[in-house]
Parts: C-alpha cells; sequence; structure tokens
C-alpha cells in the first residue's frame, strides 16, 4: 500500500462520498489502484476546516480512472471512491508524494460508512455505536487543531453554530479589509448567516 496527501476540506469530502474527483499534475504508477489517504497538515487557503483533522490518516481510497484534465493543462482528474475507513493516526509526509507504507503501518476499520447524501436524507439518523466513536474521535482531533480562537468559542458555548459564525465574520472581515487595501470601497450587503442547514458532518453530540 502507498500513502498519498490530500488537503481539508477535500480529503473530508472524499470519505463522505461527497467529492469524485482529485485533481494532480502527475499520474499514479499503473499499479497503484489504491492508497492510504492522509489529510493535509495544511488546509486550502479560505476553506472551512474547522474541526477536521489535519495530519491523520483517514481511510483507504479506491482509483478508478484517471484522464487528463480538459480544464488545467498539465494535470490529471483521478476518478475516486472511498473504500473503507481507518484507525485516525498522525502521519506527516510530504505531499505530492506516493509513500509505501506497511500493512503494520495503519488499522483498516470494518465500519459500515455513512455517504453525504444518505446522511442529508436522514440527518437525524443514530450512527451505529462503532461509526459514531469513530466519528467523535476524529471531531474530538479536529477541534483540538482549531486555533485558540474558536477553541474558547467552543468550550464556552459547546456550540458549533457558534463556531461556524465567528469563522464566517472573519471571512467577511477578511474580504472586506482586502478591498479596502486596494482601494475599492466598503460594501455592506447586510451580512448575515443564512438559516440553512451545515453540511459539514461531524458529530450527533452536537449540542445544536
Amino acid at each position: 500500500m502507498k500513502a498519498l496527501v490530500v488537503p481539508q476540506p477535500i480529503a473530508n469530502d472524499v470519505m463522505l462520498g461527497q467529492q469524485a474527483l482529485l485533481a494532480f499534475p502527475y499520474e499514479p504508477a499503473a499499479d497503484v489502484t489504491e492508497f492510504l489517504m492522509v489529510s493535509g497538515d495544511e488546509p486550502l487557503p479560505d476553506e472551512y476546516t474547522l474541526g477536521l483533522a489535519m495530519g491523520y490518516q483517514l481511510g483507504i481510497v479506491t482509483i478508478n480512472r484517471v484522464t487528463p484534465s480538459t480544464d488545467v493543462p498539465g494535470f490529471f482528474e483521478w476518478e475516486v471512491a472511498p473504500k473503507m475507513l481507518v484507525a485516525p493516526k498522525a502521519m506527516h509526509l510530504e505531499p505530492d508524494t506516493f509513500t509505501p507504507v506497511a500493512e503494520t503501518d495503519y488499522t483498516p476499520l470494518e465500519i459500515e460508512t455513512i455517504g453525504l447524501f444518505a446522511w442529508l436524507a436522514e440527518p437525524h439518523a443514530a450512527f451505529s455505536p462503532a461509526l459514531q466513536a469513530h466519528a467523535d474521535a476524529l471531531v474530538a482531533i479536529g477541534a483540538q487543531q482549531m486555533p485558540a480562537k474558536y477553541r474558547e468559542i467552543l468550550a464556552q458555548t459547546g456550540s458549533w453554530q457558534e463556531v461556524d459564525a465567528a469563522w464566517e465574520d472573519a471571512q467577511f472581515e477578511h474580504r472586506n479589509a482586502h478591498m479596502l487595501a486596494h482601494g475599492i470601497p466598503e460594501l455592506d450587503f447586510g451580512h448575515q448567516h443564512a438559516e440553512l442547514p451545515k453540511l459539514n458532518l461531524k458529530s450527533q453530540h452536537d449540542s445544536e
């Protein structure tokens, strides 16, 4: 087995079955049809990754097809699908490099997974105890990795919605500051938080 780094939140989306395409500036070797996916140490810029474990083994992913990208010259699109979960284990790898791993380096979990769209169809359905314990463990890791500001909000309120709202406010302020720095007048569109369900699968133990 070989391991490969995929940044958050893409890694989480792949394991949920929400994202089926990965784009890399290279093809996998012909004999690589699956790999151990490790979440990157650094998230993608300006993407919501609070509560997502970074620098951890997440699961084994199958590569179903690889084709040249029609959008970005020199890149390849990998059609992938989650195969199985593995026990959370810290692993720090160089990005864009397949790293050989022994079978003793990871622990497959015989847990029935739940896809994003199945979960959205029944958002209040209980996970199996094993899957719930796995989800809770990943959330605990991701929560500890959050910047101190957001850890404090979560500790004080117990609410992921409060954490999400604080992040959205920070993003809005950052965009306005960027506009002002480039001589663009600050715009106020009556910024408010949309009352839409969050699609970040965390834990049924959330207080919200």
